[in-house]
């Protein structure tokens, strides 16, 4: 019988790197990839600057055509800060929230709070008279609604921070809530005040039982009573209003 090759074995991971990898879950890691190639590109290739900052970033070419923005502004940061905070947040709160959501939903809610907030923000910023420094990256508005979701999920239980400091896992999305919006109100910033309620309120509805797909089948039932009315002892008819 032929000799077989020495099977290859498992790679060992130092032990101060497993808290690290155990919140790396097949979305997260997409996503830090991601992110982490389109701000390598922003660093070290000049040239792409520019076209990076027009056309991913979210700014006023989205209103002449660039409809793909609100997503791409996601992966998309210009500074280190909030590039490193917004990674930090995102693998801190994502694992949870993937692993007792399932990927699927996970990936729902990271993405809707993100756009509707980048088009809520896109929306207002528009109204008034443009200013060069009005384009925005990054994802702080759909790691802004994960911990939303993290509170509401898991309300009482401790959430260790860091060392031996740990808080109520709704307080630390409160917090979180609070200084978004406080940050918007003392720069009468009142796009990204309506941004981060967005936000919020999407954190907040994704993370119910049934998820943002509930919560909207629940807004067209409420419309749909209002439309009708029932009649004991036989069948709904449209209400007055809606008769021709």
């Amino acid at each position: 019988m032929p000799d077989l090759p020495p099977r290859r074995r498992s790679p060992v991971r130092p032990s101060w790197s497993q808290p690290i990898a155990e919140r790396l879950t097949p979305a997260i890691k997409a996503f830090v990839i991601a992110d982490a190639i389109v701000y390598a590109l922003y660093v070290f290739v000049r040239q792409a600057r520019p076209g990076m900052m027009a056309h991913l970033a979210l700014g006023p070419g989205l209103f002449s055509g660039e409809l793909w923005q609100p997503v791409s502004a996601l992966f998309v940061h210009f500074d280190l800060l909030g590039f490193v905070m917004n990674i930090i947040g995102l693998w801190w709160v994502g694992a949870s929230i993937e692993r007792t959501q399932g990927t699927r939903r996970f990936v729902t809610l990271f993405l809707a709070a993100g756009v509707l907030a980048n088009l809520t923000l896109a929306g207002i910023t528009h109204l008034r008279p443009y200013r060069a420094g009005d384009i925005f990256d990054g994802c702080s508005f759909a790691v802004l609604a994960l911990f939303v979701a993290f509170g509401r999920i898991y309300g009482r239980a401790p959430a260790q921070v860091l060392g031996g400091l740990s808080l109520q896992a709704r307080h630390l999305a409160l917090i979180f809530v609070a200084w978004s919006v406080l940050a918007s109100l003392l720069r009468a910033d009142w796009a990204q005040l309506a941004a981060t309620l967005v936000a919020s309120g999407v954190g907040y509805l994704g993370a119910a039982p049934g998820g943002l797909s509930e919560a909207w089948n629940a807004l067209k039932v409420r419309r749909l009573r209002r439309r009708y009315r029932v009649i004991d002892g036989g069948a709904a008819r449209p209400s007055r209003k809606y008769w021709n």
